[in-house]
């Protein structure tokens, strides 16, 4: 969080202990913050304020994977590429561990990585834990599998916010860039949510149908918003389609995927489809304030660390803070300060020259339940 967002909520945040904030524009609401999450809080913006090496609280926020294995086999998603590792369910007990050595700082949580988090049959017992520890989360899915007892136990496990990964209006459009999904299932699972949402009256979690929008389903967006709005959910978003991610960020790809129509862009492109380095580079603070947490445990700066090119530790092996206030982790933000693209998994980093806040291009906000 930025010194300015911190700054024009502190009255709020001390007098409270509320803070009101958005995760990819869906609305979030952290109350009862305690003493040591507000302490924290300013600790970590002194860390953007005097931008030094040696991090000076813990995270806010946590990036974990509850699977790193997915059932569908979308294009340029390096969940099935040879060199990714973490590949299995994250134990319930690995999860725990690492909650319960970093929950008195943390916020929220985002449940998921490069694998399919509903995989999981623990899932719903690790957002009810992170609920006792009063940390909020958020999740994706393709939802090609739910059955009413899943809808149930999601419903009831005290998630703040799903998305709801759905590429298109079309049967035809989804099945192409989500290979191994299921169109009518995605509805089918969507409705039975919304139906357990309201039986029980639930305003959460807040269910985001979302589209990425590419060059193969750009014309289908008007489609997309009429389907959330006929499903009943709480939200609508389109994200911006981005291939730069190690390994895949190359000109062809873009060519292949960006949309034509301008807007949907992430980046600004030059002739030869290399994108425009004039926006800024990203100011990222992750290694300081985001630690990822991948399904066996290891503990890295980034999520796109998929290879495990610098890890903390293993979550399993060591405390949360011999691994976080380490000597290692702490040549590792030096090095990352001096030249971060001297990283593999950096080089090509998403956020780079990207044109928009976020990534999110347009949203809408369909119910009471999702009016920030």
């Amino acid at each position: 969080m930025r010194i300015g967002f911190l700054a024009r909520n502190s009255l709020s945040l001390l007098l409270r202990r509320r803070l009101s904030f958005q995760f990819d524009r869906i609305p979030m609401q952290a109350h009862n913050i305690s003493g040591r999450k507000l302490l924290n809080l300013g600790r970590i913006a002194l860390n953007r304020f005097l931008p030094v090496s040696r991090t000076l609280g813990y995270p806010y926020m946590a990036h974990i994977s509850p699977s790193g294995v997915c059932d569908l086999s979308c294009d340029l998603c390096p969940s099935f590429a040879p060199e990714t590792r973490g590949k299995q369910l994250l134990p319930f007990d690995t999860f725990k561990k690492f909650i319960d050595e970093t929950g008195d700082y943390l916020l929220y949580i985002i449940l998921w990585s490069w694998g399919e988090p509903l995989l999981n049959p623990e899932i719903y017992k690790m957002i009810a834990y992170a609920k006792e520890r009063n940390i909020l989360s958020v999740t994706s899915s393709n939802l090609n599998r739910l059955s009413r007892e899943d809808a149930r136990a999601l419903v009831s496990s005290g998630l703040d916010a799903l998305i709801v990964a759905l590429d298109g209006s079309t049967p035809e459009t989804h099945a192409r860039l989500r290979k191994g999904g299921d169109f009518q299932k995605v509805i089918d699972h969507t409705r039975l949510l919304m139906e357990e949402k309201e039986r029980v009256g639930a305003r959460h979690p807040i269910v985001n149908l979302r589209m990425v929008v590419s060059r193969e389903n750009e014309d289908e967006v008007e489609g997309f918003w009429r389907l959330a709005k006929d499903l009943g959910v709480d939200m609508v978003s389109i994200k911006a389609y981005s291939t730069r991610q190690p390994g895949y960020a190359h000109p062809d790809f873009d060519r292949r995927f960006a949309p034509r129509t301008e807007r949907y862009r992430w980046y600004r492109y030059l002739p030869d489809f290399s994108p425009d380095r004039r926006p800024r580079r990203y100011s990222c603070r992750f290694p300081w304030t985001k630690p990822t947490l991948f399904a066996d445990g290891t503990v890295v700066s980034c999520e796109f660390d998929l290879t495990y090119e610098c890890p903390f530790g293993n979550i399993n092996q060591s405390h949360f803070d011999e691994m976080w206030f380490s000597p290692q982790a702490e040549r590792f933000r030096r090095r990352f300060q001096r030249d971060r693209a001297s990283f593999e998994f950096c080089r090509d980093c998403v956020y780079d020259y990207k044109l928009i806040d976020g990534c999110i291009l347009e949203w809408e906000y369909l119910t009471d339940a999702a009016q920030p």
